[in-house]
């Protein structure tokens, strides 16, 4: 099977649900897996290194240029497929399930799989994602044929599916919901009570210190302006509250790290080192403004969040996971009136707990669901 990517940068995400899930199907269901990247050729040598690096038995190809040029794309795949022979392509991203689709009438390909991130029409609108016009007025008609055309598709939410039926009366038998997924490295039990304080105090914190942890970027999507709102009003309330900032750029607008640059420690590291820094924390902000984009969602790092012990703060209406929170008492739904203590070591271990079980890609249901979409 061909797992086909387009314009996707090699990243902990990409990592953790690409290069993983691959690695994943080739030793859980002995399913040969060959990842099959078209990159953007302005940093094509970078990207191929950073991919092949992960996973050997890739093919790193150069994108054509400019947005509107994506279908030419097809030519290179065409040639891919004839090379290595396979019929079933696992495609990520309505652009590459297109492409993918294009070689079903010959009979090329037996079988296309919609991998679906989100609500891909939305996203352009919203967030500005792709600056091109031609390509903003077709997106509705290329993730609508993505998903009429493809034979199973997977959805990261159940909102995502909701949405398909609203905005395209799409239905089928074939969907099956896979939130995004822990990567391996996040696979693992806590360190011990003794173990988190000493990185606690090693990260310059206190023993009476309640530490909030925010990990990502600054992108439309992540809304850091309502993130930066609420944790300047949260530290005006209490000095004891801390942050453990996990991004490579510092907002340089943001009045927290103006105000109370002090009481801030940033970290850029590496995707497998990002859990030992988390486990030092009390809670995981997920704070973003409402948008189709953000409704559909499935954020890794509420699973990160929480395997690493911590308490999620969520704005309303983020994917399936505002209700989880509900749900599973894992965390507080943001409000102007919301306070927070430390948490027990014990409440760090539910925590862990519950995202192995729901949030592995080895676990029992997730198993299933991805056994559905590679049965034949």
């Amino acid at each position: 099977m061909i797992f086909l990517t387009y314009n996707d940068s090699y990243s902990g995400i990409y990592k953790s649900q690409v290069i993983d899930v691959c690695s994943f199907f080739e030793k859980e269901f002995s399913c040969k897996t060959r990842l099959v990247a078209l990159v953007s050729i302005r940093n094509y040598s970078e990207q191929r290194r950073l991919i092949k690096s992960n996973c050997k038995n890739s093919i790193i190809l150069p994108m054509f240029p400019k947005a509107q040029f994506w279908k030419l794309n097809t030519f290179s795949l065409f040639f891919v497929c004839l090379f290595t022979g396979e019929k079933k392509i696992w495609a990520r991203g309505p652009f590459a399930c297109n492409m993918a689709l294009s070689f079903k009438k010959p009979g090329l390909v037996k079988k296309v799989i919609f991998d679906a991130r989100g609500a891909y029409k939305a996203e352009l609108t919203e967030y500005q994602v792709v600056q091109n016009d031609t390509v903003k007025k077709s997106i509705a008609e290329i993730e609508e044929k993505a998903l009429a055309k493809s034979h199973a598709q997977l959805a990261v939410s159940e909102k995502l599916v909701e949405w398909w039926k609203t905005q395209y009366n799409f239905t089928s038998e074939k969907i099956v919901i896979v939130p995004c997924t822990l990567s391996e490295s996040f696979i693992t039990q806590l360190p011990g009570e003794e173990k988190i304080k000493e990185l606690r105090t090693n990260l310059g914190f206190k023993e009476s210190d309640i530490i909030l942890a925010y990990s990502g970027s600054s992108a439309g999507w992540q809304s850091f302006q309502l993130v930066d709102e609420f944790l300047f009003s949260t530290f005006s309330k209490n000095e004891n509250y801390k942050l453990i900032f996990l991004s490579n750029k510092i907002p340089n607008q943001s009045k927290t790290f103006k105000q109370y640059a002090d009481r801030i420690v940033t970290k850029w590291v590496k995707p497998d080192e990002v859990k030992n820094i988390l486990y030092a924390a009390d809670y995981g902000l997920l704070i973003r403004e409402k948008s189709i984009t953000n409704k559909v969602a499935s954020p890794v790092k509420f699973a990160e969040y929480l395997a690493c012990g911590l308490n999620v703060i969520i704005s309303e209406e983020i994917g399936d996971f505002t209700d989880f929170v509900r749900q599973h008492h894992c965390g507080s739904i943001l409000n102007n009136n919301t306070s927070f203590s430390k948490i027990t070591y014990a409440e760090k271990q539910k925590n862990n707990k519950l995202s192995l079980t729901n949030f592995s890609k080895q676990s029992p249901a997730l198993r299933k669901a991805y056994s559905l979409l590679l049965a034949d």
